[in-house]
């Protein structure tokens, strides 16, 4: 009786284990059928969401946070102000869908009212590397946009990017390799061409003037 017992517990046994070994083979059938089908559509690769760029600095009372997620292309921009004696609050502006890398970042009182303003300089990628210009008014009340019409629509005859910013006697420099007619886009020169912008304010708003 008892080798009887034995011998149904250990065909049950193996039939437990045969069973689990089936299903185990199903799984994974099916999962090299869904490798190896085409019709599917392919995944996604993962957005990256880290910093790409991050800079804090502080001008008088304020701080300033400056920072970018996104891809490898197209960025989200964001620009914190807080106060220096309150570490615990930042408001953030969002500039979306920033194309190109950041090249550096200014903070002055251009018109001298006594209020900051924070200058973000990207270029972007590819072989242009053009030039564009984020800037922010810092009042109490909350930023403003500055207007950067007169930068964004420079088409002077000798430009082809490789722009240079800074801050400089309380104007915004421009610099670029000036190119003559027929030059090739790769020539190296010493010749660089300078603009000058003033910031303006023009009824509630502020703009960035070059100076003719």
């Amino acid at each position: 009786m008892l080798k009887h017992v034995m011998y149904l517990l250990a065909c049950s046994c193996l039939a437990a284990t045969f069973t689990g070994c089936n299903q185990l083979t199903e799984q994974k059938a099916n999962q090299q059928d869904k490798a190896n089908d085409s019709t599917r559509p392919p995944t996604p690769a993962p957005t990256e969401n880290r910093a790409t760029f991050k800079l804090d600095t502080t001008f008088k009372d304020y701080r300033f946070s400056v920072s970018t997620r996104g891809d490898g292309t197209l960025r989200n921009l964001y620009v914190g102000i807080g106060n220096v004696k309150d570490s615990t609050r930042m408001d953030t502006i969002i500039e979306k869908d920033v194309k190109g890398n950041i090249g550096g970042v200014a903070v002055a009182d251009l018109d001298k009212d006594g209020q900051p303003e924070v200058y973000v300089f990207n270029i972007s990628t590819g072989t242009g590397l053009n030039g564009k210009v984020y800037g922010l008014v810092v009042q109490k009340k909350g930023a403003i946009k500055i207007n950067t019409g007169d930068i964004d629509s420079l088409n002077a005859k000798d430009y082809q990017g490789r722009d240079s910013f800074y801050i400089q006697n309380n104007e915004l420099v421009r610099t670029y390799p000036a190119f003559g007619e027929g030059q090739p886009q790769a020539l190296t020169t010493d010749k660089r061409k300078i603009i000058r912008y003033q910031l303006v304010k023009i009824g509630n708003g502020y703009t960035l003037k070059s100076k003719s």
